[in-house]
């Protein structure tokens, strides 16, 4: 399909057309400087003027605490799983965070075995993506192939260009929502196009930060990091978390079971994160990662290292920004490359 625009003024029109078969998700301003995914109503305005999401939608697909299934009886129990809910349409995800679905996606799905409750989520969902052309001062996407313009993982990408969107359609998916609503979209004018490639075009000298993914990652693999280097910097760790939960490709999770009634029980699933201590602890008290700079370097090697890109085809960030903007320490992935570059040279 050619690219298509449609007028700022008629997306939330769009939006309720798709509202019938999808519980649409869009941004919306909370406070003066933060905005977050909130569902959408036709009388709350959308936040068009923003960097990023305080929470990555991850959240939305990947939730914090679920039940994963019931448990009824204890001689011959049976299983239940709760019910599907209905599909997400998400309108003004930006780049970054669409790849990080697509990460999440081959993580519980990709590697020889399906845990099919993230990805089910994820492939059922409309993904509406916006592309940007001002980054933020923590942003550095293009260092990590993770935008600011998709060649795939969405089905309708638009680009701002002021009173209108500039619409490109990348899946069937896609092209079934404009059907939803076919008077609010026309098909692009040159000009248009134009516009927006110039736009792109002078993206990347805006962005204020780089990260050197090429120089972390050969040490990182070979372990070639010393050890004494991870105690030292792991030292600025607050131990917080921060850095895990606003991520939107980290996948840490704990699993427990709680008797709801007197034969029945449930298995749920939590979000967790790698730096907490007890994160690795094992029945027997031993704790292989005891200490921070053992739980700071795991971190790292499981983003950065060849080992984990060809498991997963990629490295696991996606130059989103929010670890620069969260950690109190200065030990997001940006900077510790940094550092990592520095110690290795």
């Amino acid at each position: 399909m050619p690219p298509l625009t449609i007028a700022k003024t008629n997306v939330p029109a769009f939006l309720a057309a798709l509202s019938p078969s999808y519980r649409v998700v869009v941004p919306r301003q909370v406070n003066e400087a933060d905005v977050v995914f909130a569902d959408f109503e036709e009388a709350v305005p959308i936040a068009w003027n923003f960097v990023n999401t305080v929470i990555p939608p991850k959240g939305l697909f990947f939730v914090p605490r679920e039940t994963l299934f019931h448990i009824e009886g204890t001689r011959r129990p049976s299983l239940r799983v709760p019910e599907p809910g209905r599909p997400i349409a998400i309108f003004g995800m930006r780049s970054c965070d669409a790849t990080g679905l697509a990460f999440l996606d081959r993580f519980f799905a990709g590697r020889g075995f399906e845990d099919d409750s993230v990805p089910d989520r994820i492939r059922a969902s409309l993904r509406m993506t916006m592309a940007c052309d001002r980054p933020g001062p923590a942003c550095f996407c293009v260092c990590c192939d993770g935008g600011p313009w998709l060649t795939g993982g969405f089905d309708l990408q638009f680009a701002d260009l002021g009173n209108r969107l500039l619409v490109d359609v990348g899946t069937a998916k896609g092209s079934a929502a404009v059907a939803a609503a076919p008077m609010l979209f026309q098909e692009a004018e040159p000009k248009a196009v134009e516009e927006w490639t110039r736009r792109l075009a002078g993206v990347d000298a805006r962005f204020e930060r780089r990260s050197y993914v090429a120089a972390g990652t050969k040490p990182v693999s070979l372990g070639k990091v010393p050890r004494e280097q991870w105690e030292q910097w792991a030292e600025d760790c607050q131990g917080c978390g921060g850095c895990c939960f606003v991520c939107p490709t980290c996948s840490c999770f704990t699993v427990y079971d709680r008797a709801t009634g007197p034969q029945t029980f449930e298995r749920g699933r939590a979000r967790d994160a790698c730096l907490y201590e007890g994160f690795t602890r094992e029945a027997s008290d031993h704790n292989p990662r005891g200490d921070k700079g053992r739980r700071l370097e795991r971190r790292f090697f499981h983003k950065m290292s060849y080992q984990y890109v060809e498991v997963m085809g990629r490295h696991g960030c996606v130059g989103c920004g929010r670890c620069a903007a969260t950690c109190p320490g200065g030990l997001d992935i940006s900077s510790v490359l940094e550092r990592i570059r520095d110690a290795c040279q």
